[in-house]
């Protein structure tokens, strides 16, 4: 008998929630009992789901709200900074508010991931347009160490979200930049076939363990090469990861300890039957 209720209760729930008017009509007192207290069960149970649904949003909005407002005295700061100039002090000081204004940004990404379907717009989008923004972002960290940057990205145009990507392909290079010796390389490049078009972010650096190389794209996951250098996160990858699963996209690395690590992000073409890309 109650296997029987069971069955009705488990073909009736959707999303977590019990269709009541689904169940089956009781015929006998203890049918009707039993029945009622599925319901009560329904009831609680629905209450609590859309308690921490309504929890979870109070926190990201407060949350997002407190990113937002974090990025003033950022701003503030970097003015101060820049009256003067002339202090050696101030540059190291620089250097940090740089690391404290990424992770407010990888943090805020984080927060928007989940709601990552309200916020995001595919349009062709030129990768040698992001690439040069990303890399002028960073131009201070090139000239810094001394990184000699091949670029050999040609102007083709990918289905994405052009803000999401810019994303993506900054916490990689951040990465590649973070792990590269001073005097090093960066070569950013892309490429294509009939399935997909590529653009691959390769470094000379340190490389990955081998041990860590299937790894290195798990939440929170910093490796051998996070504990030795400090002040990893172990967020990078795995956001760009996620963000990237999420615009149909998709990201490999490969990578030699010692020698190099290349990421690729892997931009499938969208082909129909009559074989137009």
């Amino acid at each position: 008998m109650i296997k029987k209720h069971f069955i009705a209760l488990k073909s009736s729930c959707r999303d977590g929630f019990l269709i009541q008017e689904e169940l089956l009509t009781p015929k006998t007192l203890e049918q009707q009992m039993f029945q009622e207290v599925l319901k009560q069960v329904n009831q609680q149970h629905q209450q609590k789901v859309t308690n921490i649904i309504n929890d979870k949003k109070e926190t990201i909005d407060y949350m997002t709200s407190w990113f937002h407002e974090i990025k003033t005295p950022i701003s503030v700061s970097r003015l101060i900074i820049e009256n003067e100039k002339k202090n050696p002090i101030l540059n190291s000081i620089e250097e940090e508010i740089e690391k404290i204004e990424g992770y407010v940004e990888q943090a805020l990404y984080f927060v928007r991931a989940d709601d990552f379907n309200q916020d995001y717009f595919i349009v062709p989008v030129d990768l040698d347009v992001v690439i040069r923004s990303i890399i002028k972002q960073n131009a201070k960290i090139f000239i810094q160490k001394k990184i000699k940057l091949t670029l050999e990205v040609e102007s083709t145009e990918v289905l994405t979200d052009q803000k999401w990507l810019a994303y993506i392909v900054a916490q990689i290079l951040s990465n590649a930049l973070k792990y590269t010796s001073p005097q090093g390389e960066v070569n950013i490049s892309s490429e294509e076939d009939e399935i997909e078009r590529r653009l691959i972010i390769k470094d000379n650096g340190i490389g990955v363990e081998m041990a860590d190389i299937q790894r290195v794209f798990d939440k929170g996951f910093t490796g051998m090469n996070g504990r030795n250098h400090g002040g990893s996160t172990g967020m990078g990858l795995y956001l760009a990861k996620r963000l990237a699963n999420k615009l149909g996209h998709s990201i490999t690395i490969t990578s030699e300890k010692t020698h190099f690590t290349a990421v690729t992000i892997h931009f499938p073409k969208l082909h129909d039957y009559y074989g137009i890309t």
